[in-house]
């Protein structure tokens, strides 16, 4: 084969779907690891479901996702007079005839073709007489294509040699009655204008792929070669779908997942290095990506895996781009302004690199509120768990020892902890879980010591100091 020249076409008719997702990807590993040129062709010939909305979702999503394409778009409704034209072509050279039955009349060939078993049998052989009859009757007619006798076969680049049998394909329509070309009409002519020679896309098209190398044969044009990548399943073991479990690249991208976790998740769904390893930045990906690696068996989706995809590539991320998404959150979420920040960034490039070991997605910055307010209420179930009625005694024993310390820093906290711990006679745990409680208004966070001296002695403190007055004021209500 020349030059690989590959294209990716959705139709924009809904959200940009994971499924679609991954067929970009394919398609754009592909062509950059063996240096091919991806084309994108938009269909957008379903007038009543096409929107600019769509098409607008489906290209900010292949951008965030970083799929570059060659050339601008090209819209297949811009290509209506080659449609045509290539219908001419098929009635003229006898592969194709226009068919005037009625719905009830197709009804009823289909009955005698399922009590026969055998396709149904369309009029292929109308006069002109007759034609002009149907044509006065006021019929409407469609162009039907003629299935030949025999079997189609090809050998897919991902499934090897397959082979169809014509006779489960009946004369399929290639133009309606008003004149619009049908999917794999349009398709194959699209394909061949636009030089593409190497269709890779997901199995649910493999019942497509016997009608468009029938066309390309009629019409005398070079076949391209196919690839047909696995299915993705849902939770349910169904192919993934809005119903059980599909989501939108949008939906992941407001949910705070990180375009290059997607990315590498996507490719893990059908693809496999060999080797084992799971987690690849893009350039890694095209370097070790190959059309051996490419799958059989379907994939099944599963969040909790892309999930801890992401939590990986955060933790490899370097702090000065987490630190702008973390402040864009912030900001949105008025805890902070960009004028403020700049004047306490050593501060919260600090908070940063605490929180980023226990990151899942970005909207994990917003379970930090406390970095920036005293809370304002206490987790109840900590409170019940580690604020006991010596924890009064045992707190103001911590912040005497605390206003001490000269350096602090982790590593003087965490021994001024645990010395008064050991002279307590408790466990370091009993004054490390009220202490978190105290400063966070949570239960669980990063490492309390790391965390305090962020935070500072005098915020610490001062925390302290407020919930030791919580817990007074409790202790002094009269039970119920």
């Amino acid at each position: 084969m020349s030059e690989a020249v590959l294209r990716f076409a959705p139709s924009p008719t809904g959200g940009f779907h994971l499924g679609n997702a991954r067929a970009a990807l394919f398609n754009y590993l592909y062509a950059r690891h063996y240096g091919g040129k991806l084309l994108l062709r938009v269909e957008d010939t379903d007038r009543d479901r096409s929107t600019d909305a769509s098409l607008k979702t489906i290209l900010n999503g292949l951008s965030w996702l970083g799929i570059e394409f060659d050339g601008d778009p090209i819209l297949q409704s811009e290509q209506v007079e080659s449609h045509r034209k290539a219908v001419v072509q098929l009635l003229e050279s006898g592969h194709a005839y226009y068919a005037y039955e009625t719905p009830e009349e197709l009804d009823a060939l289909r009955v005698e073709a399922k009590a026969t078993s055998k396709r149904v049998q369309y009029n292929r052989d109308l006069g002109q007489a007759e034609r002009d009859a149907f044509e006065r009757e006021g019929r409407d007619s469609v162009v039907r294509f003629k299935v030949p006798e025999g079997e189609t076969t090809w050998v897919d680049t991902i499934r090897g040699v397959q082979r169809w049998d014509n006779r489960e394909i009946e004369d399929f329509v290639i133009q309606r009655s008003d004149g619009s070309s049908v999917y794999n009409l349009a398709v194959a002519v699209d394909d061949h204008n636009m030089g593409v020679n190497l269709v890779f896309r997901s199995a649910d098209h493999l019942s497509n792929t016997p009608k468009q190398k029938m066309l390309f044969e009629a019409l005398s044009w070079e076949v391209p070669t196919y690839g047909h990548s696995t299915l993705i399943l849902g939770p349910d073991g169904k192919k993934l779908s809005k119903r059980n479990g599909a989501t939108t690249v949008t939906e992941y991208q407001e949910r705070g997942f990180l375009s290059e976790a997607v990315f590498n998740y996507l490719a893990l769904l059908g693809w496999a290095p060999g080797d084992g390893r799971e987690i690849f930045n893009r350039e890694e990906l095209i370097d070790m990506f190959s059309v051996e690696g490419l799958l059989k068996k379907d994939a099944e989706f599963d969040e909790q895996k892309l999930l801890w995809l992401n939590g990986e590539h955060l933790r490899a991320k370097g702090i000065d781009a987490l630190y702008d998404q973390a402040l864009e959150l912030w900001i949105a979420e008025g805890w902070t302004t960009a004028d403020e920040a700049t004047s306490r960034k050593d501060y919260l490039v600090k908070a940063v690199e605490l929180m980023q070991p226990r990151l899942e997605t970005t909207h994990d910055f917003l379970t930090f509120g406390y970095i920036f307010t005293d809370p304002v209420d206490y987790d109840a179930k900590a409170k019940k768990k580690h604020w006991k009625t010596d924890s009064p005694e045992r707190l103001t024993a911590l912040i005497s020892r605390l206003e001490t310390i000269e350096a602090f820093d982790e590593v003087s906290i965490e021994g001024a902890t645990r010395t008064l711990a050991g002279e307590l006679g408790i466990s370091t745990g009993k004054l490390i879980h009220p202490t978190r409680l105290a400063i966070s208004g949570v239960g669980h966070g990063p490492g309390l010591f790391e965390l305090m001296e962020v935070l500072g002695q005098d915020v610490c403190i001062q925390r302290m100091q407020t919930a030791l007055g919580n817990l007074e004021r409790e202790a002094s209500v009269p039970a119920g």
